[in-house]
């Protein structure tokens, strides 16, 4: 099929800017609490996509048009509360976490940071990559291809474990699945869905001390991929049904 050499392409390229992007950071030392440049991965490799498949008539939502408030605070709200209700829950029965954030100079330059690598990162995984998927196969293929790629790209957390990474993928496969039922019928526009990975970095700078630890992965996974479902259970005319290249048209998600 033409659509798994467009994803074998993006994923390739990805992979080849993300090792260049670390070796520009480990040869100019750029700090990586600050700002990690293989975030910008994903994002080179779809513009070389767009630039080389033209035919496949993608454009990038950038300038979010009509685009109600309460999106905006659900695609930052609803992370941040999850990040929050884990945190407490991680607290009170695994071990207790303390928060603290640096000086407010440091803290400007790595929310700064923070937001530059999420929109790179969704400028190719949701603008790019989910968003081509969604037209040609169902919603619930899409989230789910694009989840499973996403977490796997994150070989730093391969030092955890298989285990470990089976939780991440989970995660990430449930990311995927709200994003899609949130701005889908919006081009997975770019800046929505940069903020609402801005919130998933911010909830895990929170969490930082439990960031390596199985039992918080798991249960980070467990939940996430539990949203991923209900979505499922109760969308399931906007996720199970053919793509709009058989005719079915844009499917509209409504808050």
């Amino acid at each position: 099929m033409k659509i798994l050499g467009r994803v074998a392409a993006f994923y390739g390229l990805t992979f080849v800017f993300t090792i260049i992007l670390a070796i520009v950071q480990e040869a100019t030392g750029l700090d990586a609490e600050k700002i990690i440049l293989p975030q910008l991965g994903p994002g080179i490799a779809a513009v070389v996509m767009i630039a080389w498949f033209r035919s496949d008539n993608l454009k990038i939502s950038i300038v979010p048009k009509r685009v109600s408030f309460s999106k905006y605070l659900v695609a930052f709200g609803l992370p941040m509360l999850v990040a929050t209700l884990l945190f407490l829950i991680y607290s009170q029965f695994i071990q207790p976490l303390t928060m603290s954030f640096p000086q407010a100079a440091s803290l400007t330059i790595m929310l700064g940071g923070m937001l530059l690598g999420a929109l790179g990162e969704e400028l190719g995984w949701r603008s790019y990559l989910q968003n081509l998927l969604d037209k040609r196969l169902n919603g619930m293929a899409a989230f789910l291809l694009v989840g499973i790629l996403w977490g796997l790209w994150h070989v730093g957390n391969y030092q955890n474990g298989v285990l470990y990474m089976l939780f991440f993928t989970l995660a990430t496969i449930g990311y995927s699945a709200t994003m899609a039922w949130l701005f889908r019928d919006d081009d997975y526009n770019v800046v929505l869905a940069g903020l609402f990975h801005f919130a998933i970095s911010l909830g895990y700078f929170m969490l930082r001390d439990a960031l390596a630890d199985l039992r918080f992965m798991a249960l980070n996974g467990l939940v996430w991929i539990g949203i991923a479902a209900l979505i499922v259970l109760f969308r399931k005319e906007d996720f199970l049904r053919a793509s709009s290249e058989n005719g079915m048209g844009r499917h509209h998600f409504k808050m």
